[in-house]
């Protein structure tokens, strides 16, 4: 082994360690406001501005959704839309409050994953009302329309064939989403309560809930996802599957997200001392990156919703009558 290969090795093993023993000694106590506020850095700054910004801008696309929505959907799918779309400037919201309020992450993370939870349930809703109720649909499908065989369950179920729809069918995929905003506020109240009293009590105990917030979560999608592909090559005009992406993005990129930029984090900060803790600074970076996001997210569902199609001007010319 030549001398450069060597000097490389030992400064690749010299920055690793460095890492390591960064992550091992940065304080895990969260500032206050005050102390978070008088320590804050440049780039900590910058990254709050700019998360402030883009906030600011999914308001505005929001505001005009709404008005879209307002002008052009049929009354009985206004209010539904309105829930599902305002998921949005919701979770951007909570992401400034967690930017400028440290102890607050959790909490605020909580309040986006059940409005989450509720627009879901809100969104199948809507689907139902698209296709005219339960019944209709019924009366509208084939013997070959339901299809329990859709991610993330299509693999774990390989023996479940095509059927009719039927009541009771659609009655299980209602349950299964149902108890997305019921059993995920059960658990995320009782962490809270835990996390308020108990930081340290916490950290020990969230890893035995995790299998009971992940199943949930698995079912509920399963549910969606049957639905979803239901209905979307029947009544491809009301754009079901564009819509159902858009929503499902924002449970993947507050839920995987964070971990991936905690690696990232740890690996480049040149520092951790107190208040800018690694926790605070990966915070801030994950609350301007979930901005950025919602911005693109709040434009896209722009594009889905702003537009009415031709069944969705005859509803209404229909309602008006």
């Amino acid at each position: 082994m030549d001398n450069d290969s060597i000097v490389v090795d030992e400064e690749w093993a010299g920055n690793r360690s460095t890492t390591v023993a960064l992550s091992r000694s940065c304080p895990t106590e969260l500032p206050t406001v005050v102390q978070y506020l008088n320590g804050l850095d440049t780039a900590v700054t910058v990254i709050i501005a700019i998360t402030i910004v883009l906030s600011f801008a999914t308001f505005v696309i929001c505001g005009k959704n709404i008005r879209q929505v307002l002008r052009y959907t049929p009354k009985r799918f206004k209010s539904k839309t309105i829930v599902v779309l305002i998921i949005y400037p919701v979770v951007t919201t909570l992401a400034i409050i967690s930017a400028l309020v440290p102890k607050s992450y959790f909490i605020c993370d909580t309040a986006s994953h059940i409005y989450f939870m509720i627009s879901a349930y809100v969104f199948y809703s809507l689907i139902v009302d698209y296709i005219g109720g339960e019944e209709a649909f019924i009366r509208s499908s084939d013997t070959q329309t339901f299809n329990a065989r859709t991610p993330p369950c299509c693999c774990c179920l390989p023996f479940l064939q095509r059927s009719a729809v039927t009541k009771n069918r659609l009655l299980f995929t209602r349950l299964l989403i149902l108890q997305l905003p019921i059993v995920q506020s059960l658990l995320f109240v009782g962490l809270n309560v835990v996390f308020v009293e108990d930081v340290e009590n916490f950290n020990r105990i969230i890893l035995y809930f995790v299998p009971f917030i992940v199943v949930s979560i698995i079912a509920g999608v399963w549910g969606l996802n049957i639905i979803v592909r239901m209905v979307n090559p029947l009544y491809c005009e009301f754009k079901v599957m564009g819509k159902y992406v858009v929503l499902q993005a924002v449970l993947i990129l507050c839920k995987v997200q964070p971990l991936v930029i905690m690696g990232l984090v740890t690996y480049v900060t040149p520092s951790c001392a107190f208040p800018l803790t690694l926790q605070v600074q990966k915070n801030a970076v994950f609350q301007m990156c979930l901005c950025a996001e919602m911005l693109v997210l709040s434009l896209w569902a722009f594009q889905l919703y702003k537009t009415p199609n031709k069944n969705q001007q005859l509803l209404e010319k229909t309602e008006s009558t």
